[in-house]
C-alpha cells in the first residue's frame, strides 16, 4: 500500500536552498544554515534541499563494501525524523549537522565532483522483460543501464508496484549492507515530502547504490526457496499483528542455531504468524544480540569503522518493519524471512584485520548489579548520570542508567530527548550517531512489547562509544546560533 501525501512544501524555496548549498563550503555551511533559519527558512524545505542536493551532486556508489559511502541524503531524513517533537535547539543542531555532511561530501575527493544527469528511458518488449533484465543488471553491477531501465518503467508501473520492486531489490543485498534497503526506505519518506516526480532522483540513486558493489545473494536466494517450500509466493496467510506470538518467536530465534533462523521465520509465516509479528520478534532478537556485543577499544585499529558495524543489524531490522505497509503481500513475507537471515548473520563484527568474523555473544548490557546501584536516584539525576557516562565512554553506567530510569516509571520522552541531544553533537562518523539513534527510535515507537526500552538501552550502548569523538561542527553551530 502506498499512501498519497498532499505536497505542502514550497518547492521554490527548496530549490533556493539547494542553490546556496551547492555554492557552500564545509568552512561556511554551518553559519549559512544559521543565517537561513534566522531569516525564516522552513525546516522541511531545508531538510528536503539537503537530501536532494546530496542525491544529485554526491556520487554515492560504494564499489566495495568497506569503501566510501555517503550518508548525506539518507542522513537528512534520519535527522528529520529524529528532530520531530524535539526542542528548537536540538532541531537546529540536527539540521546543521546534516547539511554540513551534504556539503562536506560534495567536497570529498572520494565522492565528488559529480552530477546525476537526466537519463532517457530504455525499454524492452514488455514490463516483465524489462524488470527481469533490470534485476539482472543490478546483480551484474551495470548501474547505468539499470538507471535507463528504471526510467523506462517509471511511467508504466504504478507507484506502488515500482516502490515494491525497489524495496524487493533492496532485500537482495540487505544481509551484506543495510544501505541496499535503508536507502530506498528513507528516500521514500523524502519523496512523500516533496512529491514523486521531484523526488524520483532519490530512488534512482538508491537503485544505483545496490548495483555498485558486490553483494552476497545467497541469503536472498535461500529466502526465495523457503518461500516456495512453505507456499508463501502469494504472501503470508495472516496480516494482522499478533502480540501473543512475539515472545515465543523471539525465544525460538535466540535459542536456535543461526543457520535455522531464516527457516523459523518462513515456518512461522506458514503457520499463521503475520509478517509484522515475525518482524516484531526479529527486531527484539536483533536488539538482544546487539546488547551482547562489547565495545571496540578506542585505540584499536580502525576502531570507528569496527565499532559502528554491529549496530547495522538494527538499522536493517528497523527499516524492514517500517516499510511493511508499502510492500506487497509477497514481498512482506520475503522481508520477514530476510529478517531471519539478518539474525543468522548476527551483529556484523570486524576483527583487527578488518575482516568479518562470526558473532560470539558476550554478557548482555546492562549489568544487573549496575542497575541495582542506580535504583535510588531520581529520574533527573539518572539523566545527568547517563549524560556524564556517555561522554566518559562508560558503557556499563550509561546502559544501566537507562534501565534504572525506566524502572522509575517515567515516560520515555525525557530519555529520548537526552539521547537525541547527545546524538546531534558528533560529526565525525558520517552521521552514524544520528542514523542509529533514528533507527532505534523508530523501533521503539513501533514496539508494543514490554521490552521496548531495550532499544533506548541499545542507543546508549552505541553512543557511549561515540559521544564527543568529533564536535567541531557542533561547537561552530553553538556559536552560530548563540547557544553557548
Amino acid at each position: 500500500m502506498l499512501r498519497e501525501y498532499p505536497i505542502t512544501l514550497d518547492l521554490n524555496e527548496m530549490q533556493h536552498h539547494m542553490a546556496w548549498l551547492r555554492q557552500s563550503h564545509p568552512s561556511d555551511v554551518v553559519e549559512r544554515t544559521a543565517d537561513a533559519l534566522r531569516d525564516g527558512a522552513s525546516e522541511n524545505a531545508l531538510w528536503a534541499a539537503g537530501a536532494l542536493t546530496a542525491a544529485r551532486y554526491v556520487n554515492n556508489q560504494a564499489h566495495n563494501l568497506l569503501g566510501f559511502v555517503s550518508h548525506a541524503a539518507i542522513g537528512c531524513e534520519d535527522a528529520r525524523q529524529l528532530a520531530e517533537n524535539q526542542p528548537e535547539r536540538t532541531r537546529y543542531l540536527l539540521l546543521t549537522q546534516a547539511l554540513h555532511q551534504v556539503v562536506f561530501d560534495m567536497h570529498d575527493p572520494c565522492l565528488s565532483p559529480y552530477e546525476l544527469l537526466p537519463f532517457s528511458p530504455f525499454y524492452d518488449q514488455s514490463d516483465a522483460e524489462n524488470i527481469r533484465w533490470l534485476r539482472t543488471d543490478v546483480r551484474l553491477g551495470e548501474y547505468m543501464r539499470v538507471d535507463h531501465r528504471l526510467m523506462g518503467l517509471k511511467d508504466r508501473l504504478s507507484k506502488a508496484a515500482l516502490t515494491d520492486l525497489l524495496l524487493d531489490i533492496g532485500l537482495e543485498g540487505i544481509v551484506t549492507d543495510d544501505h541496499t534497503f535503508l536507502t530506498p526506505a528513507l528516500s521514500l519518506h523524502i519523496v512523500d515530502l516533496i512529491g514523486w516526480d521531484e523526488g524520483f532522483d532519490l530512488l534512482r540513486v538508491a537503485l544505483r547504490y545496490s548495483a555498485s558493489f558486490p553483494r552476497n545473494f545467497a541469503p536472498y536466494d535461500r529466502a526465495l526457496n523457503l518461500m516456495k517450500d512453505y507456499r508463501l509466493d502469494n504472501g503470508a496467510p495472516e496480516t494482522a499483528y499478533q502480540p501473543d506470538r512475539v515472545d515465543h518467536l523471539r525465544a525460538a530465534f535466540l535459542t536456535a542455531p543461526p543457520h535455522n533462523r531464516p527457516e523459523i521465520a518462513a515456518q512461522a509465516l506458514a503457520q499463521g504468524s503475520s509478517p509484522d509479528t515475525v518482524l516484531a520478534a526479529v527486531c527484539l532478537a536483533a536488539c538482544d544480540l546487539y546488547l551482547m556485543t562489547d565495545p571496540v577499544p578506542h585505540d584499536a585499529f580502525d576502531a570507528i569503522s569496527r565499532e559502528v558495524a554491529p549496530m547495522h543489524i538494527n538499522t536493517s531490522t528497523s527499516a524492514l518493519r517500517t516499510m511493511l505497509l508499502r510492500l506487497s503481500p509477497r514481498t512482506a513475507a520475503l522481508a520477514a524471512i530476510q529478517g531471519g537471515s539478518l539474525l543468522e548473520r548476527g551483529p556484523s563484527i570486524l576483527n583487527a584485520d578488518f575482516e568479518f568474523i562470526p558473532f560470539e555473544p558476550a554478557r548482555s548490557y546492562p549489568y544487573a548489579e549496575d542497575v541495582d546501584a542506580l535504583r535510588r536516584h531520581t529520574p533527573d539525576a539518572l539523566l545527568d548520570i547517563m549524560h556524564r557516562a556517555l561522554h566518559d565512554h562508560d558503557t556499563r553506567t550509561a546502559t544501566a542508567a537507562v534501565r534504572a530510569y525506566e524502572l522509575t516509571g517515567s515516560t520515555p520522552e525525557g530519555m529520548i530527548a537526552a539521547l537525541t541531544a547527545v546524538a546531534c553533537t558528533d560529526d565525525g562518523t558520517l552521521l552514524h550517531s544520528v542514523k542509529h539513534m533514528g533507527a532505534l527510535l523508530r523501533e521503539f515507537r513501533l514496539c508494543a512489547h514490554a521490552d521496548r526500552w531495550n532499544y533506548l538501552i541499545a542507543a546508549a550502548r552505541f553512543m557511549a562509544w561515540y559521544a564527543g569523538k568529533n564536535t567541531n561542527v557542533y561547537q561552530r553551530a553553538l556559536a552560530a546560533f548563540d547557544l553557548i
